[in-house]
C-alpha cells in the first residue's frame, strides 16, 4: 500500500535519533467538514520498519500518530467541527492499541465482539485520565522541550496521549520506542523523509 503525503501541511512527530529509512508511514487522513468543501489533512502515524520475516498483517510493536489542531471549521449547513477533547484522544489510544490484537483471520462475528469490546475498554479506560493509578504522568521531550505524558500500561501493550499545543499525539503498542525523544517535523520535511 502507497500512502501519498502530497500536499502534507501538518507537522509530524517521529522518534529522535531514528533515521527516516527505519520509520514506516502507517496510516494518513484528511477530513472535511461537508461533501464538496475545502478538506484538510488530519493526521499521520508512523511506526518502525519491520523486521525481516515479520508477517505482513502483524501490527507493529509501536506507533506515533500525530493528530492536527484545527480549531472550529464551518461547514455547509451551518454547523462546524472541532479538535476532540484529551479524553477523546486518550480513548483512541486504548481502543486502537486494542484494535491492532484483533487477527486478520477472526470470524466476522469475533471481530465485531472484538470490536465492540476494544470501544467500551477505550471508553472506561479514557474516562480515568485523570487518575494517576490509570494513567500514570511523565515526560517526553520534543526538540528539547519537555511535553507531559500520559501513559496507560497494560497486559497487551501501552498506550499515551499528549497535547503539544499545535498538535495532539497517540502513541500505542505491544513495547514503547526506543526513548521518550522525539522531534516534530515540518510539513516540508515530513513530506520528503515520509514517503513511501
Amino acid at each position: 500500500m502507497t500512502i501519498s503525503l502530497a500536499g502534507l501541511d501538518m507537522p509530524v512527530l517521529v522518534p529522535a535519533g531514528v533515521p527516516p529509512r527505519s520509520l514506516s508511514l502507517l496510516a494518513a487522513a484528511r477530513g472535511t467538514a461537508a461533501p464538496g468543501a475545502p478538506s484538510w489533512w488530519e493526521d499521520v502515524s508512523v511506526g518502525p520498519v519491520p523486521p525481516p520475516g515479520t508477517p505482513p498483517d502483524a501490527p507493529p510493536a509501536w506507533s506515533v500518530r500525530t493528530i492536527a489542531r484545527r480549531g472550529c471549521r464551518p461547514d455547509a449547513d451551518g454547523g462546524w467541527t472541532v479538535d476532540g477533547s484529551l479524553r477523546g484522544v486518550a480513548e483512541t489510544a486504548v481502543t486502537s492499541m486494542l484494535l491492532k490484537l484483533i487477527p486478520h483471520a477472526a470470524s466476522a462475528e469475533d471481530t465485531l465482539r472484538w470490536t465492540q469490546q476494544a470501544g467500551v475498554t477505550g471508553r472506561t479506560v479514557a474516562a480515568r485520565l485523570d487518575d494517576v493509578r490509570s494513567w500514570p504522568r511523565t515526560t517526553m521531550d520534543v526538540d528539547g522541550h519537555p511535553f507531559l505524558l500520559w501513559l496507560h500500561q497494560r497486559a497487551e501493550g501501552f498506550a499515551g496521549v499528549a497535547d503539544l499545543g499545535a498538535c495532539r499525539v497517540v502513541l500505542h503498542g505491544r513495547r514503547p520506542p526506543p526513548a521518550w525523544r522525539f522531534t516534530l517535523l515540518p510539513a516540508a520535511t515530513a513530506r520528503s523523509a515520509l514517503s513511501t
